[in-house]
């Protein structure tokens, strides 16, 4: 029966002021560059890596003026035992409670009987060896949020490592042709670990230097070569009677030196993975992770039925590789042995995940902040309309600073270039999404953009319908048409009769005209053209506006941003004010 480490709390490390986490299976960590996701990666490959961990001043928290040097950086993992499906259970198998942190007196009971252990890390500067020094220990307790940190009460303290429970850190630039010559990369600890039985080693070692000698002594380059270096035992005493030349490697131990993976595509040749792009050689690194992990998960059973819990922590699943392999990929890292906690920056991986399985991570001045989308309170249906019109369309939301939701394709066409005019850059420069949900269906948009702590806003028109259905949505989230996100334009109008209203009507009229100028239309017929737009009354103009506003959105759009900002209508002015206020960025 496996176990989980299934909470996670990090303080003082990197941006990682005070935060907690819940992990799952296959934790997704998403948010913008620069939020946490990969500080977090580290703590937990800190607390539970097999690798050399080395801390220095630079780990430690800054909250933007100093470093908080003086207080320690404290990792709590709190790991309990589950099912095959992944449910909490109340006891630890009994295979677990002979492992090397379990067989001790560390297994804490909760208010409901339920076992957990807590193991704590602690990294704090040690004068004596003048070097930051880590220790892990076990708590006797789960302490309440509010005041975990300054929790001390420990019953026991670990090794450097534990045998049966490890994690393991992959960053995005993985790659198996660099693996394949680093004996510390997973597919070189498992060559290390050839075991073929020492009286064949010999055979083969002796069937490899004959087929060595061979290969020499049928090339006379070669053999030009090793008498040429010959001349080395002159100068050089220590190096003994000859030089040879070796063109595949002698030793059954060295076998990683001159190991290759090739791989064929379609009907054509195999080629070494060499020939193949960074997508191939990044899947095939993950790949020989599984391979290592399931290997000792093999050698833990052999040894007395051990049982073995590997974390993979992940950098960017998607590096190099296309949509669909991208999906792909995460399905098969889901079928993993053990835990996988994974940083992503892709909305096709993010989609892929269960919602209870995302964790939003935001920055907040100099410290991050993780959210998590609350699933119990929502229904099935409920549930389906935000995976199915958020996550599989609009995913990229989850790495925004702020969203702007409007109803339809006008709005979405007109207000990019209206905010690059205000913000002098780009929507997508500012980390801004605006996004038309198509009618009112502002709610799995909100509801998402909430549990994320996502700042948003929403522009409505205020016609009779669209009115009445945004206060209906607004209601099934427990707001009204007063809230301060809401903008919403006059009484009656939409954004066509909106800006006729205010006076824009030369605005509206030089956008049908640079849209007809686009037709490339002959000269006699442009004039025709744009003689008669410029004699449209107030009332043809939104007759014109109304039979063609997703044609014209661009055009009208455009024009109006050519104008001084101070000019613009007041409900497009508060709507920038606050998206500025909302994102944190300033015209």
């Amino acid at each position: 029966m496996p176990v989980l480490v299934d909470k996670l709390r990090i303080s003082n490390f990197r941006s990682l002021a005070n935060v907690e986490l819940s992990l799952s299976r296959t934790t997704v960590l998403v948010g913008m560059n620069n939020s946490g996701k990969s500080s977090v990666l580290k703590a937990l490959q800190l607390a539970l890596g097999a690798e050399r961990r080395i801390v220095g001043a630079e780990d430690f928290h800054s909250d933007g003026v100093s470093q908080q040097l003086d207080e320690p950086i404290l990792i709590d993992l709190r790991i309990i035992p589950v099912d095959t499906e992944g449910h909490r259970t109340d006891l630890f198998d009994a295979v677990w409670t002979q492992t090397d942190f379990l067989e001790k007196s560390i297994v804490m009971d909760d208010d409901r009987n339920r076992q957990y252990v807590v193991v704590r890390t602690r990294i704090a500067f040690d004068e004596g060896r003048s070097d930051y020094v880590i220790k892990r220990t076990a708590l006797a307790s789960w302490p309440d949020a509010e005041s975990w940190t300054s929790y001390t009460q420990e019953v026991e303290r670990f090794p450097r490592t534990f045998n049966h429970l490890l994690a393991f850190f992959m960053d995005a630039q993985r790659d198996i042709v660099a693996d394949l010559q680093s004996r510390g990369s997973y597919i070189g600890r498992l060559l290390s670990k050839v075991d073929i039985p020492e009286q064949t080693v010999q055979e083969l070692e002796q069937r490899l230097r004959e087929l060595n000698d061979e290969i020499v002594g049928n090339s006379s380059i070669l053999k030009h070569l090793q008498a040429k270096l010959q001349e080395l035992k002159q100068t050089v005493t220590s190096f003994g009677e000859s030089v040879e030349i070796t063109p595949i490697t002698k030793s059954i131990r060295d076998l990683h030196k001159g190991l290759n993976v090739e791989f064929k595509d379609g009907a054509g040749p195999a080629f070494s993975l060499d020939y193949h792009g960074m997508g191939t050689r990044s899947w095939t690194a993950l790949l020989t992770y599984q391979a290592y992990v399931t290997w000792l998960e093999k050698q833990a059973a052999a040894d007395l039925g051990k049982p073995y819990h590997p974390l993979l922590l992940l950098e960017e699943p998607e590096a190099h590789l296309h949509p669909n392999a991208q999906r792909q990929l995460y399905k098969q890292l889901q079928g993993s042995l053990g835990q996988q906690v994974l940083s992503t920056h892709s909305p096709y991986v993010a989609a892929q995940a269960e919602l209870e399985d995302l964790r939003f991570m935001r920055k907040q001045g100099a410290a991050c902040r993780v959210k998590q989308f609350g699933t119990a309170d929502l229904d099935v249906d409920q549930l389906r309309k935000v995976r199915r019109e958020v996550m599989h369309t609009r995913g990229e939301l989850l790495f925004a600073r702020a969203i702007v939701l409007v109803e339809g394709e006008t709005e979405e066409q007109a207000f990019p270039i209206l905010a690059r005019a205000w913000f002098k850059r780009d929507d997508f420069e500012l980390g801004v999404l605006l996004i038309a949900v198509g009618g009112p269906n502002y709610v799995p948009f909100v509801r998402l953009a909430e549990a994320m702590d996502l700042p948003w806003l929403i522009f409505s028109d205020a016609e009779e319908q669209p009115k009445r259905e945004l206060g209906r949505a607004l209601s099934r989230l427990g707001l009204e048409l007063t809230d301060e996100r809401i903008v919403l334009l006059p009484d009656g109008q939409n954004i066509e009769t909106y800006l006729v209203d205010q006076g824009f009507q030369d605005t509206l009229k030089e956008g049908f005209k640079q849209q007809l100028r686009a037709e490339r239309l002959n000269p006699r017929h442009e004039a025709a053209s744009i003689s008669k737009i410029e004699g449209w009354t107030d009332d043809e103009l939104r007759d014109e506006m109304q039979k063609n506003k997703t044609g014209v959105a661009a055009w009208w759009g455009r024009a109006l941003a050519a104008r001084p900002t101070e000019e613009w209508p007041e409900k497009l002015r508060v709507l920038m004010n606050k998206l500025g206020d909302k994102s944190g960025v300033q015209p």
